[in-house]
C-alpha cells in the first residue's frame, strides 16, 4: 500500500475531529471513517494511531474508552492539508457527522472514570457535558475499586435524574 491512501485517511480524521464539537472516542472517529467506506477499520485504527504517535491528536483514557482530540499543530496540519482533501470527501464527513449528530453527543456527553488516590481510596468521577463544557460533575470518593467502577457504570442510566434532583434541590 502506498502512503498516499494513509495520508487521506489520516486527513479525514483530522476533519473529524476539527468538525466534531467535542472529543471523540476513537471507536466513534473509526465509525465514521468506514461507514463511509473510505478504508476498513485496521487501516482507520492505523492512521489514528500514527495520529497520535506525531502529536497531531492527543488520546485521553478513561476505564472505558479513549477520547481524542485535535491538538493545535494538529489543526495547523489539517489547514496546511486542507485542499488535498476533496471536496466531496469533506461534505459527505460533514453530512455523516450532521446527520448522526445526536449519537456521537450521547458517546461524548457523559463521561465516568475512576482513579485510586494516594491514601488507597478510589475517586470516582462522573460528567455531563456538552461538548467541552462541562453541565455537572461529581467526584466520589469510595473504599474499593469495584464500587468506583459501579458508579461508573450507573452513571450512563443515572445522570439525567441526579442532574435533574440538583438542579431542583438548589434552585428552591
Amino acid at each position: 500500500m502506498t502512503g498516499e491512501p494513509v495520508n487521506i485517511y489520516k486527513q479525514i480524521i483530522l476533519h473529524i475531529l476539527h468538525r466534531a464539537s467535542c472529543a471523540l472516542t476513537q471507536g466513534t472517529v473509526l465509525d465514521v471513517i468506514t461507514a463511509l467506506n473510505y478504508t476498513d477499520y485496521i487501516h482507520a485504527q492505523s492512521a489514528l494511531g500514527d495520529l497520535i504517535e506525531s502529536g497531531l491528536v492527543t488520546e485521553k483514557n478513561t476505564y472505558r474508552h479513549s477520547y481524542v482530540t485535535l491538538t493545535e499543530t494538529g489543526e495547523q496540519t489539517r489547514l496546511a492539508f486542507e485542499d488535498d482533501l476533496s471536496q466531496d470527501i469533506r461534505r459527505e464527513v460533514d453530512e455523516y457527522l450532521k446527520k448522526n449528530h445526536v449519537e456521537t453527543l450521547d458517546e461524548t456527553s457523559l463521561v465516568s472514570d475512576y482513579k485510586m488516590t494516594k491514601d488507597g481510596m478510589y475517586t470516582a468521577t462522573c460528567s455531563l457535558r456538552d461538548g467541552a463544557h462541562i453541565l455537572y460533575e461529581i467526584n466520589l470518593e469510595v473504599a474499593s475499586e469495584e464500587d468506583a467502577i459501579r458508579i461508573c457504570n450507573s452513571w450512563e442510566s443515572k445522570s439525567e435524574e441526579l442532574y435533574s434532583h440538583a438542579l431542583k434541590s438548589l434552585l428552591v
